[in-house]
């Protein structure tokens, strides 16, 4: 290998672990087999000159400043097609201000090819504009900061039902975003709650970074995790078998075009047309929302107490348009339920 070939090799293996952790000029040297601290002194200097930012952690130990760190990215045709459709994705359905989105998809526009790169550049145009001093961009940057370099932090959090803010020393394990929205969450060790609980991003009011290192349990598998929620929460209890009816041709194809959950059974066809869904969550109160958006061409099967909250919305609903159902009506009642239905939903024709 020419000396040439040698050193950029050893420039990219430098670079990987600058990137990795701060390290010493001698504890390089020794890791990629250099006689001499000055040659990764020089190496350094090399690659700062290439435009990679430095930070000095400590007296002699550096690494590389990641929040400035601009990667080399090289992908054929059909990579940039789906780096462009997942891109643009993002930018649909990022709803909330956030400058590093739309910085992102710009830095991600221009490593695509014609015509992808100026309609993803069109695309930061559904990102609202954020205000210089965002509260909750600074949240973002120092959960990341920690979540990255393995460090507590220090939250003030309002919870959705919560009138008062709460303090947590969490450790983040993991950031995870919401399959149906924008929403981020952050997934750490509360040392407050003294359990593994997920944080709404958009519901901590005040981090903080701390220098407190953390080691996250070898009993938390993310993938495990995430796998059994349906949006992000974890009961902390058995799975739950969540079966629902779906009526109707249009939603009856339209289940069966997609994967909703990674634990689904195979969807089951009914003779008559309908279609039986089944999956196991971790909280059958996450499916509620999914649930909603399918309005009456779905029956809740099962749990129990799914259904019986459907039932209370189903009524509570009728009642918001001013008709009272009466349940349990006997035989003597004057009241049609049927003539009900049509004087409120009109006649079915």
């Amino acid at each position: 290998m020419s000396r040439a070939s040698g050193r950029t090799e050893r420039l990219r293996l430098l670079e990987k672990r600058y990137l990795q952790g701060a390290y010493t000029d001698e504890e390089l040297a020794e890791i990629v087999e250099v006689d001499s601290r000055a040659t990764i002194y020089k190496d350094r200097m090399l690659l700062m000159d290439q435009g990679i930012q430095f930070i000095e952690v400590e007296r002699g130990r550096w690494k590389i400043d990641r929040s400035k760190y601009m990667s080399n990215l090289r992908i054929n045709l059909y990579e940039n097609a789906m780096l462009h459709l997942m891109a643009r994705k993002a930018a649909r359905q990022t709803r909330s201000p956030n400058p590093h989105v739309v910085s992102l998809l710009q830095s991600v526009a221009i490593t695509l090819n014609q015509p992808l790169m100026d309609r993803l550049l069109q695309s930061t145009g559904f990102i609202p504009k954020a205000d210089e001093q965002n509260e909750a961009t600074a949240v973002l940057e120092k959960i990341i900061n920690c979540w990255v370099d393995q460090r507590k932090i220090r939250i003030r959090y309002r919870g959705l039902q919560s009138r008062k803010t709460t303090n947590h020393l969490v450790s983040p394990y993991l950031l995870e975003p919401s399959l149906w929205d924008d929403s981020i969450y952050m997934v750490g060790y509360s040392e407050m709650m003294n359990s593994i609980i997920p944080f709404k991003l958009n519901r901590i009011e005040k981090a903080a970074d701390t220098t407190q290192p953390i080691v996250p349990p070898e009993s938390f598998d993310e993938n495990e995790f995430v796998r059994n929620v349906w949006g992000i929460w974890d009961s902390g209890g058995e799975l739950v078998t969540v079966k629902l009816r779906f009526r109707g041709e249009t939603a009856v194809r339209r289940v069966q075009e997609s994967v909703w959950h990674p634990n689904q059974s195979e969807p089951e066809p009914l003779p008559n047309g309908d279609l039986i869904w089944t999956t196991q969550v971790a909280e059958w109160r996450e499916v509620l929302p999914w649930i909603r958006g399918w309005g009456a061409d779905v029956e809740v099967l099962g749990p129990e107490e799914l259904r019986d909250e459907m039932m209370g919305e189903a009524r509570k609903i009728a009642e918001l348009y001013a008709w009272q159902v009466q349940r349990g009506a006997k035989n003597d009642d004057t009241t049609d339920i049927a003539q009900t239905f049509r004087d409120f939903f009109g006649d079915d024709k």
